[in-house]
C-alpha cells in the first residue's frame, strides 16, 4: 500500500499548514457519536507523504468504510460537519469502480471480533489540493462495496478524527 510513485514533492496543500503538518506529523483522538475518545490517530512524515496511523476499539466486527472527508470537523453525533468525501479530482466512489476513486477513499477497516482495529494509510504528497477546511478520517457503520456513489453504501458516520485542522 505504501509502494513508491517517485521522488516527493511538497504537498499541494497551498499553504503553510498543509506543509507543516505534513513535515512534522500530528497526533488526535477518535471519538464516537457521543464525543468518547475510542481511539487515537498518529500522522507521521514518510518518504511519499503523510502516514496515518490509527486504532480504534469498541467497534462491532467485521469490516467498516473508512474515509477522508473535506471538512476538519468532527461535531457529534453524526458527524455531518466532516462534509462529503474529499474528492477535488471529481471522480465517482469506490475502487471498483471505473469512474472511481475519491482522493479519500480508503479501503475497508477490518475490526476484529474483540471490537479493535489499527491501520496505517497514506495521504500522498502529490495528491489532490487540501482545502483550507481541513480534513477529516471517519469510520462508517458497514464494509463499503467500493463501487456505489457516494459512499459505497457504508452506512451511518460512526467515528471521526481530525487529521487536517481547518485554517482559522
Amino acid at each position: 500500500m505504501l509502494a513508491s510513485c517517485g521522488p516527493a514533492t511538497e504537498p499541494r496543500g497551498g499553504n503553510d499548514r498543509v506543509t507543516a503538518i505534513f513535515a512534522q506529523g500530528f497526533t488526535g483522538p477518535i471519538i464516537d457519536g457521543s464525543g468518547k475518545g475510542i481511539g487515537s490517530v498518529i500522522g507521521r512524515p514518510g518518504d511519499q507523504g503523510l502516514i496515518v496511523a490509527f486504532e480504534v476499539s469498541g467497534l462491532s466486527p467485521g469490516p467498516h468504510g473508512i474515509h477522508l472527508h473535506a471538512v476538519g470537523r468532527c461535531d457529534p453525533p453524526d458527524f455531518a460537519s466532516s462534509g462529503l468525501h474529499w474528492n477535488p479530482s471529481g471522480h465517482k466512489h469506490g475502487t471498483d469502480n471505473p469512474l472511481g476513486p475519491h482522493d479519500g477513499d480508503w479501503d475497508n477497516l477490518d475490526i476484529g471480533t474483540d471490537g479493535r482495529g489499527s491501520s496505517n494509510r497514506l495521504i500522498p504528497r502529490w495528491h489532490g489540493r487540501i482545502p483550507e477546511s481541513g480534513l477529516s478520517m471517519v469510520i462508517h457503520a458497514n464494509k463499503d462495496d467500493e463501487v456505489t456513489d457516494p459512499s459505497g453504501n457504508s452506512g451511518a458516520r460512526i467515528a471521526c478524527a481530525v487529521v487536517i485542522p481547518p485554517v482559522r
